[in-house]
């Protein structure tokens, strides 16, 4: 009977101990672990956005594990991370899709294991939501901006690059631009750049040699945009004009020294990454979805204001 007296006696610490671990667990900082797939880490834009969900990640919880995995534009690499991340029970995973239809059935895992999972950057089905630039009022802006330059007639080339989303989506505003001027001529889109610097050269080195001199050119992100102005130079094309999307430090430097680039739509990856946290933190507490799309209006950065224009990537490494 003592044996039973002394058991019962302990039942309420234990029951205490137990509902103080559970009101522990409920009031834990959400959420406590990331997993982030990005397309790129060698692309600064990309360290700019994961930076950014870091960032506000922290200002939530001190302690989140946060991982960042770069994809490579490979949708079979980009599945096997997101995988690895289901195993490893992150509660939220961002992700920028190097393809906007490959990761539908892991994501749709990854949810039906609890997991919210917001998109960045490009589209991505299966995910909850997404934030992302106005990447066709980007590439509009800037094609506008060209063809008014040369008062709406020349020879003009578009460099495509990685078929995500936002590469199609700024091609396709470029092209809706220069088909309101009859005299622009569009000599070819098929070019591809790969999103980097030695891509748009040789992209550009390519499109010199089938169709001659060009006198504008549309690069669809800035990288490939230095990798123009560089192949331009070399062939001693000067008079071409090149604009791009992004908004770096080293373009908007660019345009405001008066080179070859005359125009950038500025993105904003860090408030972009910032946002996803936001926003992955409201589905979490039960908000109904307004929109699966957010979208994020891009600037454009031309000589007028490029001096003073302050690029998301004007102090790096922070």
């Amino acid at each position: 009977m003592r044996h039973c007296r002394a058991h019962k006696s302990l039942l309420p610490l234990l029951l205490l101990c137990g509902m103080a671990q559970i009101v522990h667990a409920a009031d834990a900082p959400w959420p406590n672990s990331i997993g982030v797939s990005i397309s790129s880490l060698e692309n600064p834009y990309f360290v700019a956005l994961s930076h950014g969900a870091r960032d506000k990640a922290k200002q939530i919880n001190p302690k989140v594990k946060f991982s960042v995995a770069s994809a490579g534009y490979s949708v079979d690499k980009q599945i096997a991370q997101i995988q690895t991340m289901i195993q490893q029970k992150v509660q939220l995973i961002l992700v920028s899709a190097s393809a906007e239809d490959g990761l539908v059935q892991v994501l749709t895992t990854a949810r039906q294991q609890g997991i919210i999972v917001i998109g960045v950057d490009v589209r991505a089905k299966g995910a909850m939501q997404t934030v992302l630039t106005h990447n066709i009022n980007a590439g509009y802006l800037v094609c506008d901006y060209l063809a008014r330059s040369l008062n709406g007639k020349g020879r003009a080339a578009i460099q495509t690059g990685p078929q995500v989303s936002s590469v199609i989506d700024r091609v396709a505003g470029c092209k809706q631009a220069w088909a309101k001027y009859p005299g622009i001529e569009l000599l070819s889109e098929t070019e591809n750049g790969e999103g980097s610097v030695w891509g748009g050269y040789v992209a550009t080195q390519q499109l010199i040699k089938q169709r001659g001199p060009v006198d504008m050119i549309f690069a669809i992100n800035d990288r490939q945009a230095i990798g123009t102005q560089q192949a331009l130079e070399k062939a001693k094309h000067a008079h071409t004009k090149i604009g791009s999307v992004d908004g770096s430090q080293a373009v908007v430097n660019a345009i405001a020294q008066g080179s070859a680039i005359i125009a950038t739509a500025s993105q904003s990856p860090r408030t972009m990454g910032q946002r996803a946290i936001t926003l992955a933190l409201a589905l979490h507490a039960g908000e109904k979805i307004s929109s699966e799309f957010e979208l994020m209006q891009p600037t454009l950065v031309t000589i007028s204001n490029a001096k003073d224009f302050k690029a998301w990537d004007a102090n790096q490494g922070n």
